[in-house]
């Protein structure tokens, strides 16, 4: 079944392709009716598939995404962090695989994390101003809430910024130099890890990378230039940051739209739900070594934008993203 499933998701994304671009090698059925005798072709419908009921434009997707920004104005820009549209990325998302997405992304909306962006030009951890600190930032939110469950992840988060002086609404004041200032003092213990409630390795990682931006191994400008490959091994680099860590910062930080965290088990368990197919897990859970094979080929026809697809999964799970 699952075999069957994953051919059936494949093809249908060549469909999709197909419609889009017609291949030169296949020979195009020719129809002489005059264009106003034709009325099947929608110019507005991208990535048209046999079900009407699937095809979508571009301006009901403007529209759905508008809906979900207060005072939105018409011409609201779409564009992510890292220069690619939204509107192109969910037209894609719901009509690929039999348009299996559709209904979610109607249901749940557009991404609350690109919607954020759209409305304030930042994204969720993102201080006061521009000072190359807020992937730092962003990074030492995610180390806070490794393998916490969302409620104890923002507890966590919430506290950690109080001891730096600054809030979830402002993290201006969370920087290396204010990290660092309180190692200098020889008391992290009671001055960093007891009032945060971070883990002992929490606090190295945290201690790890604030050392790392201070001395210019890692910034803003180096992350967000670098390739999805490259960021992966700067970051690792850093004892405490592993692929999860990295996958987080990729796809809700930097907006890059090609990110599938099969290491997340939210992921795996939204992509069995969706599905309805069993790993070789225990219990028929997905496995991130042993199902990845498996995943990736669910997900294949939502590239090159699986990162819409991925943050579904957490939706259909009610893990929120």
């Amino acid at each position: 079944m699952m075999m069957r499933q994953t051919r059936a998701s494949t093809m249908a994304a060549r469909a999709v392709a197909a419609s889009v671009t017609p291949s030169p090698k296949k020979k195009q059925k020719v129809h002489h009716a005059s264009s106003a005798s034709s009325p099947q072709v929608k110019q507005r419908a991208l990535f048209p598939i046999e079900d009407n009921n699937n095809t979508i434009t571009r301006e009901e997707i403007q529209n759905l995404i508008r809906s979900h920004i207060p005072n939105a104005s018409d011409d609201i820009s779409t564009e992510t962090l890292d220069g690619w549209c939204l509107v192109d990325a969910l037209s894609h998302c719901m009509q690929a695989s039999n348009g299996i997405l559709k209904d979610l992304i109607k249901e749940h909306g557009p991404p609350k994390c690109y919607l954020k962006y759209f409305e304030t030009g930042k994204t969720n951890t993102r201080g006061g101003c521009e000072d190359g600190y807020q992937s730092f930032r962003s990074l030492c939110r995610i180390v806070a809430g490794q393998q916490l469950a969302g409620s104890a992840a923002n507890t966590i988060w919430g506290r950690f910024l109080e001891v730096v002086g600054a809030s979830k609404n402002d993290t201006t004041n969370l920087t290396p130099q204010a990290i660092l200032s309180i190692v200098r003092h020889d008391d992290i213990e009671g001055d960093l890890r007891a009032p945060s409630g971070l883990s002992n390795a929490k606090c190295r990682c945290i201690i790890a990378l604030s050392e790392a931006f201070e001395g210019g191994e890692l910034s803003d400008d180096i992350l967000t230039s670098a390739s999805d490959e490259e960021v992966s091994l700067k970051l690792r680099n850093v004892k405490g940051i592993g692929p999860w860590s990295v996958d987080m910062f990729l796809l809700f930080e930097c907006h890059r739209k090609d990110i599938l965290p099969i290491g997340d088990l939210a992921v795996r368990n939204g992509t069995a739900k969706l599905w309805k197919v069993k790993g070789k897990g225990k219990n028929g859970n997905m496995c991130a070594q042993k199902d990845k094979h498996l995943i990736e080929s669910l997900h294949e026809p939502f590239s090159p934008y699986r990162s819409i697809s991925s943050y579904y999964m957490y939706q259909l799970v009610d893990v929120k993203g």
